[in-house]
């Protein structure tokens, strides 16, 4: 018994990396009130806790887009961890859809889709949804609540003119000129 608590502190002290900590991360919009400006964030603080080491409550206001667990450590100011990506979506990001959801203040009302991600505590993918018509109100979904309305358009791509440069040549960084081909500048 009393070599005990001495196996125990060297257990502790050769296996520090091998526990992680569990901790919620929030995808957040943040809006200033004061300078007029609105952001995103994924960050490790809950909202309110994010609000008063930012700027406080008479400045900022927040909403919380998505919120998923992570392992970790985010002692040393280390990033939060990635959204996780949904699985098997039924939706892409862009895509218009229409609320399903029975006896509810938002059913039948169109919106488009502006992220996804699978919750693994949930085991759904849930979507967030912005309806633009509605004072841009935002809200997250299980995809069996909502109903396809219209496919994303895919970007188009615009063909240049003959005579327009190749987009190599558009894209390509300017070099800067050699000083040894340079003509001499006068005195």
């Amino acid at each position: 018994m009393k070599g005990l608590p001495v196996w125990i502190l060297l257990v502790g002290l050769l296996t520090p990396g091998i526990a992680k900590a569990e901790y919620r991360a929030y995808l957040i919009e943040v809006y200033d009130q004061i300078l007029g400006k609105q952001w995103d964030s994924v960050t490790g603080f809950a909202p309110d806790h994010y609000i008063n080491t930012h700027g406080g409550g008479n400045r900022l206001s927040a909403l919380t887009k998505a919120t998923w667990m992570c392992y970790g450590d985010l002692s040393r100011y280390a990033p939060a961890c990635k959204m996780p990506p949904p699985k098997d979506p039924k939706f892409e990001v862009g895509d218009e859809v229409e609320i399903t959801l029975q006896k509810h203040l938002t059913q039948g009302w169109k919106g488009t889709i502006e992220l996804s991600l699978w919750r693994e505590d949930l085991k759904n993918n849930v979507y967030g949804v912005r309806f633009g018509d509605r004072k841009n109100m935002f809200g997250s979904y299980y995809e069996f609540d909502l109903k396809m309305t219209k496919k994303r358009e895919n970007e188009v791509k615009v063909q240049p003119p003959g005579d327009a440069p190749p987009d190599a040549a558009v894209t390509a960084p300017a070099t800067p000129p050699n000083p040894a081909n340079l003509p001499p500048v006068a005195p």
